[in-house]
């Protein structure tokens, strides 16, 4: 029996009162997470919290950590599930797996206040897990700076902790990439040459960030190399190439792209029919309708029909006055 067995049962129950909640917490560490913690933990007030905080702080570090992942899987699952205060109490948690986990409960929180916290794990937190998840949730906050659409002050904040992160060498390797990873969604100078020195370094993971961040930089300069790493023999390093030329919209690697849509590798295969919906040109609309065609998948054939609707209505596809039936 899986976590989501419980989905359609959770979808028809009235919220439990929190002494059941409680009821259910107490029973110990069980594999299955019970449907009554589930539904009971969600839009909890501060009323309803002061009640349960006694209860869950006794429980393991172990079970408290097997409780948040599952609400991670049922936000992501139904999103009428809010688990952002019981997210946040775990942000202070004295254990660092339970602190993880709850960063990747609020992965979907905008709040300023959430993300805040966020930067603040990313720089100070004595675990190196807890900060690389941090600093991967903080990364919208850098985005969102560059759209105008926060406080300019906090932007550069988040800034100064990603750069400040990636070009510590005491940090993890996973830190700093994932700074890299961070900063460039933004328009800092220092982008493309921080891109440029890590897609040079010695570290495979390294390289595969640098290749990530070409494409978040939204910057052309990188086409060589984006279409040199298409023909890569590592897939994780295919796989961001393949992401980063959909982001760029790289018209020149679409005839690659159309190779890699017959990769072996499902997520390579995934991965480069969106990306010729993102780029949405002409021939990238050829090629889609084509596989229409020849695809027997159901799976695929849905995300290709998504392809097709992303091309017809991105900017790119808007350049060209064609109609499908005439490809």
């Amino acid at each position: 029996m899986s976590d989501f067995d419980f989905q359609s049962e959770v979808t028809n129950l009235q919220p439990p009162a929190m002494s059941e909640v409680i009821g259910a917490l107490k029973q110990g560490d069980t594999t299955i997470v019970k449907p009554t913690i589930v539904y009971g933990l969600s839009d909890l007030t501060d009323e309803r919290f002061a009640e349960l905080k006694p209860t869950w702080d006794s429980l393991s570090s172990a079970n408290k950590h097997r409780i948040i992942q599952t609400l991670t899987q049922t936000s992501e699952a139904n999103f009428e599930f809010n688990y952002r205060m019981i997210g946040m109490y775990g942000l202070e948690d004295a254990s660092p797996l339970v602190r993880s986990a709850s960063v990747d409960l609020l992965w979907e929180e905008s709040s300023l206040e959430v993300l805040a916290r966020f930067m603040q794990l990313a720089e100070s937190d004595e675990d190196a897990l807890v900060r690389t998840r941090a600093v991967m949730g903080f990364s919208r906050v850098i985005l969102l700076g560059e759209s105008e659409e926060i406080p300019a002050e906090q932007a550069q904040e988040a800034q100064r902790i990603a750069l400040k992160l990636h070009n510590d060498p005491t940090q993890p390797l996973d830190v700093r990439r994932r700074a890299l990873e961070a900063i460039s969604n933004s328009s800092h100078q220092s982008i493309p040459k921080l891109i440029e020195t890590a897609y040079n370094s010695d570290e495979h993971l390294m390289i595969v960030s640098a290749i990530f961040a070409m494409g978040r930089s939204y910057d052309e300069r990188w086409q060589d190399i984006l279409l040199e790493e298409l023909e890569h023999t590592d897939n994780e390093r295919v796989f961001e190439a393949v992401r980063a030329c959909g982001e760029i919209q790289l018209s020149a690697s679409v005839r690659q792209l159309e190779d890699l849509c017959d990769s072996d590798d499902r997520e390579i295969q995934e991965a480069s029919i969106i990306a010729l919906g993102e780029i949405g040109d002409k021939q990238a609309l050829r090629i889609l309708d084509g596989l229409m065609n020849t695809v027997e998948d159901e799976d695929l054939l849905v995300m290709i029909e998504e392809a097709i609707d992303e091309a017809s209505f991105s900017g790119t596809g808007a350049m060209f006055d064609f109609d499908l039936d005439d490809l």
